[in-house]
């Protein structure tokens, strides 16, 4: 039942408002203003809470056989006020199901049965489950478990689920399945409980292999039971390698956690030579991970094996342990486990300069271009930008959405732009590319030029799982990476990187909302930005600017330029003069926080020819009305 809004929270929330523009605040938003989960200046409110699950996850695989058979035991814990009936179990794998809904069409072979759950207890008695019910009721990949007795806040239930799923081949670029006969991918492999938090209750949103994923931070033990010879890297650390390898193997392994050169732990002879696990038939590779959002693996029985320590961001931190697993004809992975080396160290001293946010890291070379906490699961490329760029985007995913929680389904831009504006940062200067223009510019650039219609200016607010391809994309990667870049000019780097660290340290390991972003670096700057937030992130609008009017005659000559487009950005105004050389005059983009158009005088030093407004980072689909000539 929805109480009213007290009226001392309105007293707070108008003071905040005071001298400020509105913004738009959805009113589950001012709900949780009003119920003391979240603060108006961007922090967790007094009543903040968060429901937490901790999984014990065992699977079973036979390669080339397909089937994953897995059985897990659920501790959750309901930190609401509310009392729970039902709760709401994702069933990512049915995604595969012919009769899920999709953005896109998908090759015959890729589609399956969808996860069988074959028993389900609650407390230690057995609950009804309907797979034909869940699996084709209209939203197959969520689906509600009903509690024999409430959930009452403050109490934990225990659940179990048995179940088994076949791995479809990863043919289309695909987050998770079959590589090669002998190597497989898994992820969202197993039946988990969907975030229940204070603005939308249950998460509901349907996978339509476009949108991603919203989860709660919980502690996971996962088991993976693979023939001998199979090799098993995770989220988490191993903690039974001597139950698993070789005795040269595990200290190879231990040597490659103390070295800060490239250790190959196994190679492509030995893998070949079946001789790096112990013999018996089967093994068991246990993992562990504490406060994480999901679990990830791979397997295979010929798989090159690296690794490597990355420096923490100050001499006296962690070493962060780097493991790669590739495939021996891969092109580029023999340099991956330095070059992800070198993006964490660069992401920990340089931009965003915070610790990385976990103890290691795994590349695992697959067929698709996905994150996950502590892995990453990305192809072969031939382009050595891409190589670089690539690994660079799905790192920075570490910091978000995995380390801050963020609701990727709904707000893609409050992970993919950072991404994508970090992959930018890291590629270029950490490594030297061969096309600087290779990150986030060119994402821009290209929407920009092969699209003119609207679906570029719907406002990045719009809920990510509400748009379709075109407007998904740019406004989940080059347009927020762009909006980023501009705060950094607006803020400078030192203020820039003093709000990101502040909006980090309060919400690590919760759920951020928008406008929880908005307003932490509203109270962290001590700068009223609602004007900026609003302009590129609510209003329907472009990048353009155009020169609107040229005086030589005054005594004070001038140009003046027209913001047309409506979002800020910042002017850089080219002169040319009649012996052919050049000055540049600038502006901030905070020329545009009350006003549409700017006077910008001109130098008298000798006869201006020429003026160009210069587009380095932000592109415009008319650039004709850039140029004025004399």
């Amino acid at each position: 039942m929805l109480k009213l809004l007290p009226i001392c929270f309105f007293g707070l929330f108008l003071t905040q408002l005071v001298g400020q523009t509105p913004l738009y605040t959805p009113r589950n938003v001012q709900k949780a203003y009003a119920q003391g989960t979240r603060t108006p200046d961007g922090q967790p409110g007094p009543k903040y809470w968060q429901n937490t699950a901790s999984y014990k996850i065992a699977v079973t695989l036979s390669p080339p056989a397909t089937k994953l058979e897995g059985v897990e035991t659920i501790e959750y814990t309901n930190h609401s006020p509310n009392s729970l009936d039902e709760l709401n179990i994702k069933l990512i794998q049915n995604t595969h199901l012919g009769t899920t809904s999709r953005v896109s069409n998908v090759q015959q072979d890729w589609l399956g049965k969808g996860l069988n759950i074959t028993a389900v207890t609650v407390n230690g008695k057995s609950v009804k489950w309907d797979n034909e019910e869940h699996n084709y009721g209209g939203n197959p990949t969520n689906g509600y478990l009903t509690l024999p007795s409430s959930l009452e806040p403050n109490e934990k239930v225990t659940l179990t689920f048995r179940w088994d799923y076949d791995l479809r081949p990863s043919t289309n670029g695909d987050r998770e399945g079959i590589v090669d006969p002998t190597t497989f991918f898994a992820a969202y492999f197993f039946p988990r409980i969907s975030v229940y938090d204070d603005l939308d209750g249950w998460d509901l949103t349907e996978l339509n292999e476009q949108t991603e994923y919203f989860n709660d931070f919980g502690d996971f033990e996962l088991s993976v039971d693979v023939p001998q010879h199979f090799l098993v890297w995770s989220t988490g650390a191993l903690v039974n390698p001597s139950e698993v390898l070789q005795p040269a193997f595990v200290e190879r392994l231990a040597k490659a956690k103390k070295s800060k050169s490239v250790v190959e732990i196994v190679g492509e002879k030995e893998a070949k030579k079946r001789e790096v696990t112990l013999k018996n038939k089967r093994l068991i590779w246990k993992f562990k991970a504490n406060h994480v959002s999901d679990m990830a693996f791979g397997v295979s029985d010929h798989y090159r094996w690296d690794g490597v320590v990355a420096n923490g961001k100050t001499p006296t931190d962690s070493t962060i342990w780097i493991q790669t697993a590739y495939a021996p004809e891969s092109g580029d992975y023999p340099e991956m486990a330095n070059i992800c080396r070198k993006v964490v160290q660069y992401y920990n001293s340089e931009m965003p300069g915070y610790p990385f946010p976990y103890p290691q890291l795994t590349a695992f070379n697959g067929l698709g271009q996905m994150e996950y906490p502590m892995v990453v699961n990305d192809n072969t490329l031939d382009n050595p930008d891409d190589v670089i760029t690539l690994a660079s985007h799905e790192i920075a995913h570490q910091y978000l959405p995995f380390y801050m929680g963020t609701n990727e389904s709904r707000y893609a831009w409050m992970d993919e732009g950072w991404a994508s504006f970090f992959e930018y940062h890291a590629s270029l200067h950490a490594f030297k590319l061969n096309d600087s223009t290779a990150t986030f510019p060119r994402y821009y650039q290209m929407e920009m030029n092969y699209t003119e219609n609207a679906d570029l200016d719907v406002p990045m607010y719009t809920p990510s799982n509400q748009q379709m391809s075109v407007s998904y994309g740019f406004n989940s990667y080059g347009k927020p990476a762009a909006a980023y870049t501009a705060l950094k000019m607006l803020l400078g780097e030192a203020t820039f990187k003093k709000c990101l660290h502040e909006y980090f340290r309060r919400w690590n390991g919760k759920h951020p909302c928008p406008h929880d972003f908005f307003y932490t670096f509203n109270s962290a700057s001590g700068q009223d930005l609602n004007w900026f937030w609003k302009a590129w992130f609510f209003d329907y609008n472009t990048v353009n600017l155009k020169i609107e009017k040229v005086d030589l005659s005054s005594n004070v000559p001038q140009a003046i330029i027209v913001n047309t487009g409506g979002k800020p950005v910042p002017v850089t105004l080219e002169v040319t003069f009649q012996d052919d050389s050049k000055e540049r005059i600038t502006r901030s983009l905070e020329v545009w926080k009350t006003q549409q158009s700017v006077q910008i005088p001109l130098p008298t030093t000798q006869s201006i020819t020429r003026l160009r407004i210069v587009q380095d980072w932000f592109y415009e689909n008319d650039l004709t009305d850039n140029v004025w000539k004399k």
